[in-house]
């Protein structure tokens, strides 16, 4: 007997590829059902609404959003498998491979560095020892050109997140220099249930 199909969801332009830019934005999007980053038309965050935004360089390889939840089980004496879980924890992060040594971008993978410039003898300076970290941490947003859809973006944000850079790198003749940066989110308790440590969006 015939019978009617079932749609299959196969849609190319949500397979996505391509690289993307990693910013330091103030003030961070305020807690809304939907809490986006206004974003220039070439994907940039809007220079009016982030006027101090900061853009982190380039970088040497694809970047990693990690969400990762702790799930339990509740199991009960009468039955052999769970009959229900619940959430203990849940940690978002982006990390980066950088290439640019600089120590104006550096310092913000880095809180417990102090950062110093001088022009006469000229410096960029990060000092280390005893610095304590930063009670709140900052916004940091992802964005990456949709590939098939143009001037549409895939958004990734992490609402207020701490830089965990231990700087490791090499310098020499063969190969560029390089260090691995992660900025791993920070609850925010003043935001809504739901959406108090980030968020991944694409624009349409």
């Amino acid at each position: 007997m015939p019978t009617t199909p079932t749609a299959k969801n196969y849609d190319v332009k949500h397979i996505h590829q391509g690289p993307g830019d990693l910013w330091l934005i103030s003030p961070a999007p305020v807690d809304s059902v939907a809490p986006l980053v206004t974003l220039a038309v070439d994907g940039s965050p809007d220079a009016t609404t982030f006027p101090t935004a900061v853009h982190l360089g380039a970088l040497d390889s694809a970047v990693t959003i990690s969400v990762k939840p702790k799930i339990e089980d509740i199991t009960v004496d009468q039955f052999a498998g769970p009959v229900a879980q619940y959430l203990t924890a849940e940690e978002m992060s982006i990390e980066a491979d950088f290439v640019q040594l600089d120590p104006k971008i550096m310092q913000n993978l880095m809180p417990f560095c102090v950062f110093s410039t001088q022009a006469t003898p000229g410096y960029n300076l990060l000092t280390f020892g005893d610095q304590p970290l930063p009670a709140v941490g900052q916004c940091v947003a992802f964005i990456s050109p949709k590939r098939a859809v143009v001037g549409c973006f895939i958004v990734s944000v992490l609402f207020a997140a701490i830089g965990t850079l231990g700087l490791s790198t090499a310098i020499g003749r063969a190969k560029k220099s390089s260090y691995k940066g992660t900025f791993k989110g920070l609850t925010d308790p003043t935001r809504t249930a739901g959406r108090r440590i980030g968020l991944v969006y694409e624009t349409l």
